[in-house]
């Protein structure tokens, strides 16, 4: 019987991120009238926004997912912001612990590379910024971007990231070593550098690449997110599925 090689580790956790399948919600299955940044709803997804002028927007734990999932989470805009202003910010991320990110070889000459896939769905096609953005030591980020090409529709993405040979490495401990974020909207300030190699972090990197301010601009435009796996390796293995008791420990 042959062997499934998944991103040289054989069995074991694969999945780097927790809760990547929108399973637990601990503080609330909805938060509505958000105007500014914070864990509102889906465990360990931090919804973040910077220099809001108008907008209001809602977080949700819903049931609508792809095929093998049950939840995802949804940003909904209640009240659109009127115009994206060179500091204005709105992101969901991932903070990861450096004592979980020890396999990446951060900083080394044999850094490893990783891959992130997700499933998204959105009623505002077009590109979308995603970076990685690691605090340790020397401050550094890499930036991709993904598009969604049908509206309202359910699309997996992958993307593979290099290792970074450069910046110290991160540290053994429990703070936060590295940000997996998606941007919902950008201005001047923060996308006016597009870094798909690593590089020190500057605040024009930030969002380096996002193109698409639309669902935070439309009244009632929504972003949906499920089915998120970060992991060592060039190639996204099917998502590793927990269970419920697991994501929750």
């Amino acid at each position: 019987m042959g062997e499934v090689l998944t991103n040289s580790q054989l069995g074991g956790r694969r999945n780097i991120l927790i809760n990547g399948a929108m399973q637990v919600a601990q503080r609330a299955t909805s938060a509505t009238g958000i105007q500014s940044g914070g864990y509102r709803t889906i465990d360990r997804f931090r919804f973040g926004t910077n220099g809001r002028d108008d907008g209001v927007y809602t977080n949700e734990q819903v049931s609508d997912a792809p095929s093998g999932f049950s939840s995802s989470f949804k940003v909904t805009t209640t009240t659109a912001e009127s115009a994206i202003d060179a500091n204005d910010l709105v992101w969901v991320a991932q903070r990861i612990e450096g004592q979980n990110l020890q396999q990446l070889k951060n900083g080394s000459s044999d850094a490893e590379k990783v891959t992130l896939s997700f499933y998204v769905k959105s009623s505002i096609t077009g590109t979308f910024g995603v970076n990685l953005y690691k605090s340790d030591n020397t401050v550094r980020i890499i930036n991709a971007t993904y598009s969604i090409s049908s509206a309202d529709t359910w699309e997996q993405k992958v993307i593979t990231f290099d290792g970074d040979t450069s910046g110290g490495g991160i540290d053994n401990d429990n703070t936060e070593a590295l940000r997996v974020a998606w941007h919902l909207a950008s201005g001047s300030t923060y996308d006016s550098t597009n870094s798909t190699s690593w590089a020190d972090y500057s605040t024009g990197n930030w969002a380096g690449g996002h193109a698409q301010d639309g669902v935070i601009t439309t009244t009632n435009a929504t972003w949906q997110l499920t089915g998120v796996q970060f992991e060592v390796g060039e190639q996204a293995t099917p998502f590793e599925h927990r269970s419920f008791g697991e994501e929750l420990a």
